[in-house]
Protein backbone atom coordinates (compact mmCIF):
# COMPACT_ATOMS: atom_id res chain seq x y z
CA UNK A 1 0.00 0.00 0.00
CA UNK A 2 1.18 3.54 -0.79
CA UNK A 3 -0.16 6.96 0.23
CA UNK A 4 -0.06 10.61 -0.83
CA UNK A 5 -0.79 13.26 1.79
CA UNK A 6 -1.64 16.96 1.50
CA UNK A 7 -2.80 19.51 4.03
CA UNK A 8 -6.35 20.89 3.81
CA UNK A 9 -8.50 23.34 5.80
CA UNK A 10 -9.82 20.67 8.20
CA UNK A 11 -6.64 18.64 8.57
CA UNK A 12 -4.97 16.34 6.07
CA UNK A 13 -6.16 14.54 2.94
CA UNK A 14 -4.72 11.04 2.61
CA UNK A 15 -5.13 9.13 -0.67
CA UNK A 16 -4.14 5.47 -0.65
CA UNK A 17 -3.79 2.83 -3.35
CA UNK A 18 -2.30 -0.61 -3.76
CA UNK A 19 -0.42 0.40 -6.90
CA UNK A 20 0.48 3.15 -9.34
CA UNK A 21 -0.93 3.24 -11.97
CA UNK A 22 -4.03 2.45 -9.95
CA UNK A 23 -5.66 -0.94 -10.42
CA UNK A 24 -8.69 0.27 -8.44
CA UNK A 25 -10.07 3.68 -7.53
CA UNK A 26 -7.80 5.21 -4.89
CA UNK A 27 -9.31 5.83 -1.47
CA UNK A 28 -9.32 9.33 0.07
CA UNK A 29 -9.52 9.87 3.82
CA UNK A 30 -9.66 13.06 5.86
CA UNK A 31 -7.49 13.00 9.01
CA UNK A 32 -7.80 15.72 11.70
CA UNK A 33 -4.07 15.84 12.54
CA UNK A 34 -0.74 14.39 11.52
CA UNK A 35 -0.84 11.82 14.29
CA UNK A 36 -3.99 10.43 12.70
CA UNK A 37 -2.22 10.42 9.32
CA UNK A 38 0.57 8.25 10.72
CA UNK A 39 -1.97 5.88 12.27
CA UNK A 40 -4.00 5.63 9.04
CA UNK A 41 -0.88 4.91 6.96
CA UNK A 42 0.92 2.61 9.40
CA UNK A 43 0.61 -0.32 6.98
CA UNK A 44 1.82 1.66 3.94
CA UNK A 45 5.22 0.90 2.45
CA UNK A 46 5.70 4.56 1.47
CA UNK A 47 3.94 7.78 2.47
CA UNK A 48 4.72 11.08 0.74
CA UNK A 49 3.72 14.34 2.41
CA UNK A 50 3.41 17.80 0.90
CA UNK A 51 5.03 19.57 3.84
CA UNK A 52 8.65 20.39 4.67
CA UNK A 53 10.42 17.63 6.60
CA UNK A 54 13.80 18.63 7.96
CA UNK A 55 14.22 22.33 8.70
CA UNK A 56 17.14 24.78 8.56
CA UNK A 57 18.50 26.36 11.70
CA UNK A 58 19.74 29.63 10.25
CA UNK A 59 20.03 31.79 7.13
CA UNK A 60 21.06 29.11 4.64
CA UNK A 61 18.02 27.93 2.64
CA UNK A 62 17.45 24.23 2.12
CA UNK A 63 19.21 23.18 -1.09
CA UNK A 64 16.19 21.08 -2.07
CA UNK A 65 14.01 24.22 -2.04
CA UNK A 66 16.53 26.14 -4.14
CA UNK A 67 16.73 23.35 -6.72
CA UNK A 68 12.93 22.92 -6.76
CA UNK A 69 12.57 26.58 -7.73
CA UNK A 70 15.15 26.15 -10.46
CA UNK A 71 13.32 23.08 -11.79
CA UNK A 72 9.96 24.88 -11.97
CA UNK A 73 11.36 28.07 -13.50
CA UNK A 74 8.84 30.83 -14.14
CA UNK A 75 6.40 31.53 -11.27
CA UNK A 76 8.35 29.13 -9.06
CA UNK A 77 8.38 31.60 -6.14
CA UNK A 78 4.61 31.23 -5.78
CA UNK A 79 4.85 27.42 -5.98
CA UNK A 80 7.87 26.71 -3.78
CA UNK A 81 8.30 28.51 -0.46
CA UNK A 82 11.57 28.33 1.42
CA UNK A 83 11.10 26.27 4.59
CA UNK A 84 11.41 28.48 7.68
CA UNK A 85 14.03 27.94 10.39
CA UNK A 86 12.76 25.59 13.10
CA UNK A 87 13.11 28.28 15.75
CA UNK A 88 10.54 30.46 13.97
CA UNK A 89 7.86 27.83 14.60
CA UNK A 90 7.77 28.96 18.23
CA UNK A 91 5.93 32.16 17.19
CA UNK A 92 2.34 32.64 18.36
CA UNK A 93 1.39 35.34 15.84
CA UNK A 94 2.24 36.28 12.28
CA UNK A 95 4.08 39.37 13.52
CA UNK A 96 6.14 37.34 15.97
CA UNK A 97 6.82 34.76 13.26
CA UNK A 98 8.20 37.36 10.86
CA UNK A 99 10.32 38.83 13.65
CA UNK A 100 11.84 35.46 14.53
CA UNK A 101 12.26 34.59 10.85
CA UNK A 102 14.21 37.80 10.20
CA UNK A 103 16.39 37.11 13.23
CA UNK A 104 17.19 33.54 12.22
CA UNK A 105 17.12 33.67 8.41
CA UNK A 106 18.13 37.26 7.81
CA UNK A 107 15.05 37.89 5.69
CA UNK A 108 11.26 37.92 5.91
CA UNK A 109 9.26 34.81 5.07
CA UNK A 110 6.88 34.70 2.11
CA UNK A 111 3.44 35.72 3.38
CA UNK A 112 1.76 32.31 2.81
CA UNK A 113 4.34 30.50 4.99
CA UNK A 114 2.69 31.58 8.26
CA UNK A 115 -0.46 29.79 7.11
CA UNK A 116 1.26 26.39 7.10
CA UNK A 117 3.11 26.85 10.41
CA UNK A 118 0.50 24.90 12.46
CA UNK A 119 0.88 21.88 10.16
CA UNK A 120 4.66 22.30 10.09
CA UNK A 121 4.61 22.06 13.89
CA UNK A 122 2.53 18.87 13.72
CA UNK A 123 4.92 17.18 11.32
CA UNK A 124 8.09 18.38 13.03
CA UNK A 125 6.86 17.16 16.41
CA UNK A 126 6.23 13.60 15.19
CA UNK A 127 8.67 12.87 12.37
CA UNK A 128 11.93 11.08 13.18
CA UNK A 129 14.92 9.94 11.12
CA UNK A 130 13.66 6.36 11.53
CA UNK A 131 10.22 7.28 10.18
CA UNK A 132 11.85 8.82 7.13
CA UNK A 133 12.55 5.29 5.95
CA UNK A 134 8.98 5.35 4.60
CA UNK A 135 7.51 8.83 5.32
CA UNK A 136 9.11 11.46 3.10
CA UNK A 137 8.49 14.96 1.77
CA UNK A 138 7.37 15.47 -1.81
CA UNK A 139 6.31 18.45 -3.89
CA UNK A 140 3.16 18.10 -6.03
CA UNK A 141 4.26 20.70 -8.59
CA UNK A 142 7.41 18.74 -9.35
CA UNK A 143 5.40 15.52 -9.62
CA UNK A 144 2.89 17.15 -12.00
CA UNK A 145 5.73 18.47 -14.15
CA UNK A 146 7.40 15.05 -14.31
CA UNK A 147 4.19 13.28 -15.34
CA UNK A 148 3.00 15.97 -17.78
CA UNK A 149 6.41 16.83 -19.20
CA UNK A 150 5.84 20.53 -18.51
CA UNK A 151 4.85 22.94 -15.77
CA UNK A 152 1.06 23.07 -15.55
CA UNK A 153 -1.13 26.14 -15.13
CA UNK A 154 -1.90 27.25 -11.59
CA UNK A 155 -4.05 24.82 -9.63
CA UNK A 156 -6.14 27.82 -8.59
CA UNK A 157 -7.35 28.23 -12.18
CA UNK A 158 -9.93 26.10 -13.99
CA UNK A 159 -7.53 25.12 -16.78
CA UNK A 160 -4.93 24.08 -14.21
CA UNK A 161 -7.41 21.77 -12.46
CA UNK A 162 -8.46 20.25 -15.79
CA UNK A 163 -4.83 19.69 -16.77
CA UNK A 164 -4.22 17.84 -13.51
CA UNK A 165 -7.32 15.69 -13.96
CA UNK A 166 -6.16 14.74 -17.45
CA UNK A 167 -2.72 13.80 -16.13
CA UNK A 168 -4.29 11.45 -13.58
CA UNK A 169 -6.49 9.92 -16.26
CA UNK A 170 -3.61 9.40 -18.68
CA UNK A 171 -0.80 8.30 -16.37
CA UNK A 172 -2.44 6.93 -13.25
CA UNK A 173 -5.57 5.36 -14.74
CA UNK A 174 -7.55 7.27 -12.11
CA UNK A 175 -11.12 7.69 -13.35
CA UNK A 176 -12.54 8.63 -9.97
CA UNK A 177 -12.11 8.08 -6.25
CA UNK A 178 -13.61 5.35 -4.12
CA UNK A 179 -15.22 7.28 -1.29
CA UNK A 180 -16.78 5.38 1.58
CA UNK A 181 -19.59 7.01 3.54
CA UNK A 182 -18.28 9.24 6.30
CA UNK A 183 -14.63 9.39 5.23
CA UNK A 184 -14.75 12.93 3.83
CA UNK A 185 -17.00 14.86 6.20
CA UNK A 186 -14.73 17.89 6.66
CA UNK A 187 -13.55 20.74 4.47
CA UNK A 188 -11.03 19.98 1.73
CA UNK A 189 -10.56 21.62 -1.65
CA UNK A 190 -10.42 19.63 -4.87
CA UNK A 191 -6.85 20.70 -5.56
CA UNK A 192 -5.84 19.25 -2.17
CA UNK A 193 -7.26 15.87 -3.24
CA UNK A 194 -5.54 16.06 -6.64
CA UNK A 195 -2.19 16.92 -5.07
CA UNK A 196 -2.48 14.01 -2.63
CA UNK A 197 -3.42 11.72 -5.52
CA UNK A 198 -0.39 12.66 -7.62
CA UNK A 199 1.70 11.78 -4.59
CA UNK A 200 0.87 8.13 -5.29
CA UNK A 201 3.16 8.26 -8.32
CA UNK A 202 5.99 9.46 -6.08
CA UNK A 203 5.28 6.96 -3.30
CA UNK A 204 5.41 4.12 -5.82
CA UNK A 205 8.89 5.25 -6.84
CA UNK A 206 10.02 5.48 -3.21
CA UNK A 207 9.09 1.80 -2.89
CA UNK A 208 10.26 0.44 -6.22
CA UNK A 209 12.46 2.98 -7.98
CA UNK A 210 15.96 1.84 -8.84
CA UNK A 211 17.42 5.29 -8.19
CA UNK A 212 16.06 7.90 -5.73
CA UNK A 213 14.18 10.65 -7.55
CA UNK A 214 14.72 13.55 -5.23
CA UNK A 215 16.32 16.93 -4.72
CA UNK A 216 19.00 18.00 -4.10
CA UNK A 217 20.56 16.09 -6.94
CA UNK A 218 23.82 15.75 -5.04
CA UNK A 219 22.04 13.91 -2.21
CA UNK A 220 20.21 15.03 0.92
CA UNK A 221 21.64 17.11 3.74
CA UNK A 222 20.51 16.43 7.31
CA UNK A 223 19.27 19.08 9.72
CA UNK A 224 20.28 19.45 13.37
CA UNK A 225 17.89 16.63 14.37
CA UNK A 226 19.23 14.23 11.78
CA UNK A 227 16.24 14.63 9.46
CA UNK A 228 16.97 14.52 5.74
CA UNK A 229 16.15 17.80 3.97
CA UNK A 230 15.00 16.43 0.63
CA UNK A 231 12.10 16.67 -1.81
CA UNK A 232 10.94 13.60 -3.71
CA UNK A 233 9.14 13.92 -7.02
Amino acid sequence: MIAGVDGCPDGWIVVTSETWPCARKPRPLLCPDFGAVLEATASCDAVVVDMPIGLPAGPVARLCDVEAREALGRDSQSRVFYAPPRGALEADSSTDFQHLHRQLAGRAAALPVWGIVPKLREVDALITPALQARVVEFHPELAWKRLAGRVLASKHRADGLLQRLNVLLETGRIDGFGIESGTLTGKATFDDILDAAVGLSVAAHVVGGEKPRRLPGSGPVCDERGLRMEIWY
